[in-house]
């Protein structure tokens, strides 16, 4: 039996937080900010790399976060430019954020990839093939990019192996390069592509689920 827990959304009375939630508390933590200034920070520090937020959901997300008690806004004029809202956090938001927080770094996250990765056997392996390749692709170009980053950075840092963030997405994509290169191998493999006839089959292969009462219908899907 397989089951995903979805830490993306966390019930705090009445309030589901998300990672978007994660990212706008921390910064607001870091320094009280207008929602033009984490819009830029986002963008600067490349924090859409991990949660592709647009402009529409900072402001969704901050209203709501304030409704529920979790930031609290002032408005502040700077001479004769337009108001803007300051956002601050509660003790309430920070209490939200460090269990967030905790739940984020702890918890086994619902990964897509392994959903995808165990019904392979519903689509046509040939197209599959190509997209990975492409995948494939992307991920080398962005493990070139990561190093180049990782040896510009000035030492010391206060991981040996350079900057901290950049080093574990390096090596996150190094595995899931991996990972992507033994999909293609087995999809290219006509004995091999044939024993993916059902759910996580990947995962074990020649392994009878009829005895263990798995429908015997998964044995008779074929691939176009």
């Amino acid at each position: 039996m397989y089951i995903f827990y979805n830490y993306s959304k966390l019930e705090y009375i009445g309030f589901f937080m998300n990672r978007y939630d994660l990212v706008l508390l921390g910064l607001i933590l870091e320094h009280e900010c207008s929602g033009y200034d984490i819009i830029t920070q986002i963008r600067v520090r490349e924090l859409d790399r991990w949660a592709k937020i647009s402009t529409s959901t900072v402001y969704n997300r901050l209203t709501r976060l304030e409704k529920n008690g979790a930031i609290s806004g002032r408005v502040e004029r700077d001479g004769n430019r337009p108001e803007r809202t300051i956002f601050s956090i509660t003790d309430k938001g920070r209490e939200i954020l460090r269990k967030e927080i905790v739940k984020h770094l702890t918890g086994f996250n619902d990964d897509p990839r392994t959903l995808g990765y165990a019904f392979l056997y519903g689509i046509v392996p040939k197209e599959v093939i190509r997209s990975l390749e492409v995948h494939e692709k992307r991920l080398n170009q962005e493990v070139d990019r990561l190093t180049e980053m990782i040896q510009a950075e000035p030492r010391p840092t206060l991981y040996p192996e350079g900057p901290f963030l950049n080093c574990m997405s390096r090596d996150h994509i190094l595995v899931e390069l991996k990972y992507v290169r033994a999909a293609i191998a087995i999809l290219k493999d006509p004995i091999r592509s044939q024993k993916l006839n059902g759910y996580f089959r990947i995962n074990f292969g020649s392994r009878n689920f009829d005895d263990a009462g798995e429908s015997s219908s998964l044995n008779k899907t074929t691939h176009s």
